[in-house]
């Protein structure tokens, strides 16, 4: 009864918890189409990671007891998700026909998000902002420098949608401390506006047979089996 209580006080902070715990299944259902096992992955456990998030939070609240692991920690494996998510949304938007190369960049994307996460701290997020600015850098200088003709083009209405959700979530990023709302709803707001970001990003880049272009979009080959 006292977790239902500690629920109940939250009054809206509640549907937006859950509204950013569920914020990147839209994004999943993508990679799901696209055939994209690791950034489902990452996706999935995200949406795990983050109901725990949530529950540990309200949980430690009203026993004064972790959920297995303390609320900080949870949001720490889950800071280190949302990066990984971003650099995987980079690779996606780079387009690079070998899958030998895409595969090694998620990979190294995932085990760098984990590392400068570790190096930020639960309050700091400098290494992990200039990941982020690398990664986005990295698509801006291939989309406009080194074109090639194996590059899927993006969409123009989904790419201007994912341009105004991340300016919309950095200047929430940036000025937070200066909104007078309370932090829980900001960060909640945050996560869902980054949610759809995710959404249209991950749209911006049809699938190969949307124009006709040939494109690998399985990380494993398919091979047959005689026991089939």
């Amino acid at each position: 009864m006292e977790i239902l209580s500690s629920v109940a006080r939250l009054g809206i902070g509640f549907p937006l918890r859950v509204a950013s715990d569920l914020s990147v299944i839209p994004s999943i259902a993508i990679m799901k189409q696209n055939q994209r096992h690791f950034e489902m992955f990452i996706g999935i456990f995200h949406v795990v990671v983050s109901c725990l998030a949530n529950a540990a939070d309200v949980y430690e609240r009203t026993t004064d007891a972790p959920l297995f692991l303390t609320t900080d920690q949870w949001n720490g494996m889950l800071d280190v998700l949302w990066l990984s998510f971003l650099y995987l949304l980079v690779v996606h938007l780079l387009s690079i026909k070998n899958e030998n190369v895409n595969i090694v960049l998620r990979y190294a994307g995932f085990s760098l998000a984990w590392i400068l996460k570790l190096k930020d701290g639960p309050a700091t997020h400098t290494y992990s902002l200039l990941m982020v600015l690398a990664g986005f850098s990295a698509v801006v200088l291939r989309r406009n420098l080194f074109v090639d003709k194996y590059m899927l083009p993006l969409r123009k209405r989904e790419m201007a949608t994912s341009v105004a959700l991340a300016l919309f979530c950095t200047t929430i990023f940036l000025y937070a401390f200066d909104i007078p709302i309370d932090g829980a709803y900001i960060r909640a707001a945050f996560y869902c506006c980054l949610g759809a970001f995710f959404y249209f990003g991950w749209k911006c880049v049809p699938v190969g047979g949307d124009n006709g272009t040939s494109k690998k979009w399985d990380d494993c080959d398919v091979v047959s089996s005689e026991f089939i």
